[in-house]
């Protein structure tokens, strides 16, 4: 007995850098209290492999079988010299034992309990003891689990131009700014629900000596919020109902032109997909793509002088349209400090197409600092276009700065 404490002392408190750790189940006799395995003695009794005395065999065997023999020769010491201190075995399933015991299930657990049923009799954070263990009482700390996972990346991009005015290429000076914010909100309980909150917040501004009419115009404007309910299906496929909504900021302007192109709520798009989802995570590239054929899409524009601007009749607010519509999230870690996002959409309500394609790349510097390159082009054949435009619009920005993510 005195054998199997010391060694029990020994590696409570001794340390072991490599794989075989005190983990292992190889130490598990050593943390209970004092029980019978029949195994131990099997293995003791049992005739050694091949020919000779085994001596130099044993020599030669892995780490963690000469530690077993060495456990199993304490254990044996004390089943032949002490059978009395042996309180239990480890075949007994109906005792009360104050430890686990291999093969030992407690009465008043339930296999298939949902994670997320209250626990009966106890608040959350309760103590639970249970009964009294040879070196003293072992108490669990019973907690409800917590199936939300939030995360919030921020990023403050700047990017200076200077040209003298003699310059011999010409060009004006001119500084820029941008914000962004992504705040998500996953809530998923492990048993094929999930539900998924994603808010997209963009806006930057630039300055230009040639606007006589505006000291700051913005180059990049975004408010959206992505809502999904999913149910498994299958193993990487969910039946989803997916809510899209989106609008701006702050009021559009061009160069030296006091007319208002765009504004908050003017538009306001919000679309509502019914279909399945396809959810991949890997270490370096995670997608998340949506077949809806089902899908309603609600536009509404606040300033009336707007509404054909994007594709409302003259004098209207609102519109509705039913199509279908496809939209794919993705992210791919390209290398160690260099990544790549980005969102595909596609709607249609068979008559009009509208399409983006919203690309991010962004090359890590270092924990807080970034270059990030932001390309979207664009095809939306259901607004006004004046005589000789294209369909198709495309935005860049390039720029540098401070980003963190808690």
């Amino acid at each position: 007995m005195d054998s199997l404490r010391n060694l029990k002392q020994h590696f409570s408190t001794w340390r072991y850098e490599g794989a075989d750790t005190l983990s292992n189940p190889v130490y598990f006799p050593l943390l209970l209290p004092p029980t019978f395995y029949a195994e131990v003695s099997q293995r003791t009794m049992a005739l050694p492999a091949g020919k000779g005395n085994g001596g130099a065999a044993a020599v030669e065997r892995p780490l963690w079988q000469r530690r077993i023999a060495a456990i199993d020769e304490v254990l044996m010491d004390l089943y032949t010299k002490h059978p009395e201190w042996v309180l239990y075995q480890a075949t007994d399933t109906e005792r009360n034992v104050g430890g686990w015991v291999p093969g030992e299930t407690a009465e008043n657990v339930r296999p298939q309990v949902k994670l997320t049923e209250r626990v009966h009799g106890a608040d959350e954070g309760s103590r639970a003891t249970l009964p009294d263990a040879v070196d003293g009482d072992w108490t669990v700390e019973v907690k409800r689990p917590n199936f939300w996972n939030i995360t919030t990346a921020t990023s403050l991009q700047f990017t200076q131009y200077y040209v003298t005015d003699n310059w011999y290429k010409g060009g004006e000076s001119n500084n820029s700014l941008l914000a962004m914010v992504n705040v998500d909100a996953n809530y998923d309980n492990k048993r094929k629900f999930i539900f998924t909150n994603k808010l997209e917040m963009r806006l930057g501004f630039q300055t230009s000596k040639g606007d006589d009419k505006h000291k700051l115009l913005t180059n990049s404007d975004l408010l959206r919020l992505t809502n999904t309910l999913g149910l498994q299906a299958m193993k990487n496929w969910y039946y989803t109902l997916k809510l899209q909504s989106w609008t701006q900021f702050y009021p559009g302007y061009r160069k030296n032109d006091d007319k208002v192109y765009s504004d908050f709520m003017s538009p306001f798009e919000s679309i509502l997909s019914l279909g399945m989802t396809y959810k991949l995570n890997k270490p370096k590239f995670t997608i998340d793509a949506s077949i809806a054929p089902l899908s309603a899409d609600f536009k509404y524009v606040d300033r009336k002088a707007l509404a054909t601007s994007f594709g409302l009749k003259e004098g209207k607010h609102c519109r509705w349209a039913f199509g279908s519509n496809v939209t794919v999230n993705y992210r791919w870690t390209i290398a160690k400090n260099i990544s790549w996002s980005g969102r595909i959409y596609y709607f249609t309500d068979y008559k009009r197409v509208t399409a983006e394609w919203e690309n991010t790349f962004n090359l890590q510097i270092n924990k807080f600092l970034s270059t990030k390159l932001f390309l979207y082009p664009r095809f939306d054949d259901g607004v006004n276009r004046k005589e000789g435009d294209s369909y198709f619009q495309f935005n860049e920005l390039l720029s540098l700065g401070f980003n963190y993510t808690f």
